[in-house]
């Protein structure tokens, strides 16, 4: 069965069936990574990364529901009813070697997801890569966050890098920007307590030298989570280290890792 429309998308490549997508795989042999927003994010979070190693790796972001083409998207109430409607309309396009990368929320939400089709027997990632939060078993950086007042929370946004102060400026921009911040943080506190079970993929965790909200003991947390082989990533940068003005080093680093995965797939 095809993973794809027979329709067009503006980028010239087919139009997903899931609203997850905002494109279809490529139907090329390159391998494919699938990337997790942040809280308060949205998918064109990775159009510089996608531009910048499309000829090496199909970068899909994945949009979850309430933001740009999915505004009018019904929410989730839970991680689990994301992760478990993320695992139903993703699984068409989860073959080959392809890789998760989550960022900040978005890795909470991979490292879910991937625990989920390991408990049901499906394909996993031939690599999960986690960056910028603090392992599933501790409490998730930043969530207790959704209950402060807006002006504290937008002071907090700013002060991680999450949020350009000129969007005060525009109060019709920052309240929607701030509803859907806050929506994603409570959900990241409704993560149940998932069975610490080791994954059966290889796993990266990419870490910020000056995040101030996950450190690098709580990065170490992540390397007792996969039986196969756990590796620690130190980048320059706060907590937004992948949206820097030059984001070639961690370009550079996924792509070296996914290659590297996919000879190994080849070998065996």
């Amino acid at each position: 069965m095809r993973d794809w429309e027979d329709t067009t998308s503006g980028s010239g490549r087919a139009a997903p069936r899931t609203p997850y997508l905002t494109t279809a795989p490529a139907p090329e042999g390159r391998p494919r990574l699938f990337c997790f927003h942040h809280a308060g994010g949205s998918a064109s979070a990775f159009t510089v990364l996608r531009n910048t190693i499309a000829s090496r790796v199909d970068v899909l972001p994945v949009q979850l529901p309430g933001r740009e083409n999915r505004l009018e998207d019904i929410r989730p109430g839970s991680m689990a009813e994301l992760v478990a409607d993320l695992d139903e309309h993703l699984d068409p396009y989860l073959t080959g070697p392809y890789a998760f990368y989550g960022h900040s929320m978005g890795a909470l939400v991979a490292h879910d997801l991937t625990a989920r089709r390991q408990a049901r027997g499906a394909t996993l990632p031939a690599r999960l890569i986690a960056g910028a939060a603090r392992a599933p078993h501790l409490s998730p950086a930043f969530a207790a966050a959704y209950a402060d007042s807006d002006d504290d929370l937008v002071k907090k946004i700013i002060g991680i890098g999450g949020m350009s102060p000129d969007l005060l400026q525009y109060p019709d921009w920052l309240r929607p920007a701030l509803e859907l911040t806050r929506a994603d943080l409570r959900l990241c506190t409704t993560r149940t307590a998932l069975p610490i079970e080791p994954l059966a993929c290889p796993l990266d965790v990419f870490y910020g030298a000056a995040d101030p909200l996950v450190s690098e003991e709580d990065a170490l947390a992540w390397t007792g989570i996969s039986s196969v082989d756990s590796k620690l990533h130190r980048f320059e940068g706060g907590h937004f280290f992948f949206l820097q003005e030059s984001p070639a080093p961690f370009a550079a680093r996924l792509t070296t890792l996914l290659h590297r995965t996919r000879d190994l797939v080849r070998e065996h």
